[in-house]
């Protein structure tokens, strides 16, 4: 938000201008997306507890999240 005022002088007459709102925008994961078609599957690594770790393993709950927020929709039962 910022104000615009039409005298520099007089606070009084100083006006709302509204500027658009930047947003995150959409995350594609475009190259994980490449890869899904070109039927290529890195490996993803676990440690000695079971849970992965790794670049791969970065990139896959990265893009569990996209498909998340793009396929499951949110509703609100109230």
């Amino acid at each position: 938000m910022r104000f615009s005022s039409t005298s520099d002088k007089d606070p009084s007459t100083a006006t709302f201008v509204e500027e658009p709102k930047s947003t995150r925008g959409i995350n594609t994961m475009s190259r994980v997306v490449k890869r899904k078609i070109q039927k290529i599957k890195p490996v993803v690594e676990f440690n000695k507890s079971g849970r992965p770790h790794g670049k791969a393993a970065i990139e896959m709950q990265s893009y569990i999240g996209v498909l998340a927020r793009t396929r499951v929709p949110l509703v609100d039962k109230k």
